[in-house]
């Protein structure tokens, strides 16, 4: 039980960090320390944090999980507006996600120790981790991908060039990425691993007339097929 608490917790926070939080809210979070979207964002999170963990009796762990995401929110603002050193501030997303990650898993845990967990709906935690999974491979996946390659300074070619020669690229590439992942994520569920090597393969096949844009596509394919292969390959065995 308290594994499916801790992965309907993770779904959760996927759910309001990145598929409900619009860029907008997200934009103004980043030029302000504390905004009116902070508050909303974190009134998203104690919503969905409350209602995924399948049990009446959480909304007092979920307001404890808002009120801590509410409180690291605000520091990675802090932040965002003192750091000038771009080197320094590509550490804060992956910082931000790995302190919100242990906060809900401690949070859960604590629940499961000094509370009883009464699911109103027992979700097997095979499925429960699947859908956690498909949550994972779709907008997350293209926000985690854009970050490894900020973090790695590896911008689009229209950025690098300052002009935009081919406007559909990143456009068509957020919704090619997440089609794949979700293609490779059932192949991997399936035990189809011949058919992901030929989906690899039939992708190199792809070629553009600048090299800088060659590199960027193959780059991004391989961390999406790599998300999707290790979630595929945790969810597997449960």
């Amino acid at each position: 039980m308290l594994y499916q608490l801790i992965i309907l917790q993770f779904a959760a926070h996927l759910l309001a960090d990145f598929i409900f939080q619009p860029q907008a809210w997200s934009d103004r979070k980043s030029n302000e320390i504390v905004s009116w979207h902070h508050l909303w964002h974190i009134m998203v999170v104690f919503i969905l944090s409350w209602l995924l963990s399948l049990d009446y009796g959480f909304w007092k762990a979920a307001l404890l999980i808002a009120g801590l995401h509410l409180v690291i929110d605000v520091i990675k603002s802090y932040f965002l507006q003192k750091l000038a050193d771009h080197s320094t501030k590509k550490y804060l997303f992956f910082l931000d996600q790995i302190i919100h990650l242990i906060i809900l898993i401690l949070v859960s845990i604590a629940y499961f120790k000094w509370c009883e967990i009464n699911f109103e709906i027992n979700v097997p935690l095979k499925n429960i981790a699947i859908i956690a999974g498909f949550i994972l491979c779709a907008k997350p996946g293209n926000i985690i991908i854009k970050e490894i390659l900020s973090f790695y300074s590896i911008s689009t070619p229209e950025d690098k060039s300052g002009e935009n020669p081919d406007k559909s690229l990143p456009n068509a590439g957020k919704l090619i990425g997440i089609v794949e992942r979700f293609l490779v994520l059932v192949l991997v569920l399936s035990g189809q691993y011949t058919a992901v090597g030929f989906i690899i393969a039939a992708k190199s096949i792809l070629r553009f007339t600048s090299t800088d844009k060659n590199e960027y596509v193959l780059v991004g394919t391989l961390l999406s097929f790599s998300i999707a292969v290790l979630i595929g390959v945790l969810v597997s065995p449960l």
